[in-house]
């Protein structure tokens, strides 16, 4: 039959036209044939490196927990993959599709948020976070919005405060007006702004705050993220968990593992966002690590400034830039950061060199995703791991065990042991020490140089330096701990601290109307709590217990006053 117009009727061409018809139709088939073949040959030459993915995530299955994984390179994603089960109790698997919470990854957002509100004029990145937040306290040295993009403000994480107020993370279904209330409490700074690094969550829960009152015309945060970031960029499936109740389609549950009970549920419940709580997919994340290259959103000065690295007061650089890492991994650069809250456990990494990004997202409290990542990354960038350094210098065993014992860290007062194990020096809990020349020794995995002079030590890190002195155990006696009872207060917290010697003899606190919890001795007048901060007693002139001082990693000294109170 031969052709028809619209109307239905055959349409009779031309011999002449209809020969020129049949020989471009030959042409486009013996085209289409030669770039078929061409195209099976590329393939053939260039192994699949799905299979090799397939085993660096080969521990996740249908009866666990796992991953989703996506890869771009130059811009263009070449791999999507999902792994282990997004729902253990509805045997739903995870795919490329389903959304994860990001935990700290979701910090580069936040920190974008605040460098276009300052592009757009309604902020400036030198302002005084009082100037929005006149809640906060005045701590003398000026807290801007630069320092809390790069961990130097000094602000104390909320999570140890809320303990030590009696309602820790999990009691209560927190927002982040309550952190706001929280950090409002505090009367002091782990340090003055600018002067060093300690890495806290509550500067960027409380700058969505104050984006929204800088905004100033009823504008949220979740909706000017939206409209600068995640719609011009294709983010899709990406978007804030201000109601952990919400129904969200694809979403994976978190989970962690405990002994003898197997797989447990750990989502969070909290309405908190901004240093995490954005919910998002591997192919959202791959489309945002584009925009590093090509800066559709923000331009070239900004995505620069975002990667820049901090500089302290004191000329030091960190490699902590705007809610990013920014450092080296096996001699090429890497710009990454990862993240964890409740099960999840995230990481987004990118090489630019290479133009190869990463992302893993996973939903077991129990996986690396910063190895699963870099591993898969090794896959494109063509590196390998670094080789353990070599040194010709040998201590003498006698000198290791003249470095063994017990040290406390300065700034927090909390403890580290060295010991010796098979020949080698290793620090809490299980980072091998390597000699490279005397009192100098190197932690490979961790990335930090070990510097030790009589009675001191300290330990260089990418984020700065951190000093520890030698310290000796104790083991007080019963009047010594019983000088240490009695009820401490503390105006920055919701509830008092009661010191108590039990019926076994040791020392306990409890927070609150709390349960009792022992501390144990470390050196002269300082204990350690369970989960490993320490609790200092503070002595007047006299002697007296005055004071006892709460110290952790992102909380150096949260102060409760003695009180004449039973």
């Amino acid at each position: 039959m031969g052709d028809v117009d619209a109307r239905g009727y055959g349409i009779r061409r031309p011999p002449a036209a209809e020969a020129v018809v049949l020989q471009w139709w030959d042409f486009v088939m013996r085209l289409a044939t030669i770039c078929f073949l061409v195209g099976f040959a590329a393939q053939a030459q260039t192994p699949s490196k799905q299979a090799e993915v397939d085993k660096i995530f080969a521990a996740y299955n249908t009866h666990t927990p796992g991953c989703a994984v996506g890869v771009a390179r130059n811009g263009s994603p070449i791999l999507k993959a999902g792994y282990g089960m997004a729902d253990l109790e509805r045997n739903v698997p995870i795919t490329p599709d389903t959304v994860f919470e990001s935990g700290s990854v979701a910090k580069q957002f936040t920190a974008m948020a605040l460098m276009l509100a300052a592009q757009q004029g309604k902020i400036s990145l030198d302002d005084p976070m009082r100037k929005y937040l006149p809640e906060l306290q005045d701590f003398g040295a000026p807290l801007t919005i630069r320092h809390v993009l790069s961990h130097v403000s000094g602000l104390r994480e909320w999570r140890p405060v809320a303990e030590f107020s009696g309602f820790p993370e999990g009691r209560l279904v927190y927002n982040n007006q309550d952190l706001l209330r929280m950090a409002a409490r505090q009367h002091a700074l782990n340090f003055d702004p600018g002067t060093n690094y300690s890495y806290t969550n509550t500067g960027f829960n409380i700058s969505t705050i104050l984006i929204e009152r800088a905004l100033g015309n009823g504008t949220t945060f979740q909706q000017f993220t939206h409209d600068n970031i995640f719609a011009p960029l294709g983010m899709t499936h990406s978007h804030w968990r201000e109601d952990y109740r919400a129904i969200v389609p694809n979403r994976a549950l978190a989970y962690g593992r405990t002994p003898g009970a197997g797989w447990i549920q750990e989502t969070p419940v909290e309405n908190i966002i901004g240093a995490g709580g954005l919910l998002t997919t591997v192919g959202d994340l791959l489309l945002w690590n584009e925009n590093f290259t090509h800066a559709k959103v923000g331009g070239p000065e900004i995505v620069k400034l975002q990667q820049t690295p901090a500089t302290l007061k004191s000329g030091t650089k960190i490699n902590y830039a705007a809610g990013l890492t920014v450092s080296t991994f096996e001699g090429i650069r890497e710009v990454a950061h990862s993240g964890s809250t409740g099960g999840y456990r995230t990481w987004l990494g990118r090489y630019p060199d290479q133009g190869v990004s990463i992302a893993v997202l996973c939903n077991s409290a129990q996986a690396n995703p910063t190895k699963l990542g870099r591993d898969t990354a090794r896959l494109w960038t063509g590196t390998t791991p670094n080789p353990a350094p070599v040194s010709s210098y040998r201590p003498e065993p006698a000198k290791l065990q003249s470095l063994a014992g017990t040290y406390r860290k300065l700034r927090d007062n909390t403890v580290a042991q060295l010991r010796v194990v098979e020949g080698k020096l290793v620090f809490d809990p299980s980072a091998e020490l390597t000699p490279v020349a005397e009192g100098r020794f190197l932690a490979v995995a961790t990335e930090r140089e070990f510097n030790f002079e009589t009675g001191r030590l300290k330990v260089v890190t990418p984020t700065g330096d951190i000093l520890y002195e030698r310290v000796e155990l104790v083991h007080p006696t019963a009047a010594e701990l019983a000088s240490f009872a009695g009820r401490y207060e503390s105006a920055e917290t919701d509830a008092a601290v009661t010191v108590s010697v039990g019926k076994g003899g040791e020392l306990a606190y409890r927070i609150g109307s709390g349960a009792d919890a022992p501390l144990r001795p470390t050196f002269r007048d300082t204990f350690a709590t369970p989960s490993g901060a320490s609790a200092h007693f503070v002595r007047d002139s006299s002697g007296k217990v005055t004071a006892l001082s709460f110290g952790e990693d992102r909380v150096w000294d949260l102060r409760f006053a003695r009180s004449d109170k039973k």
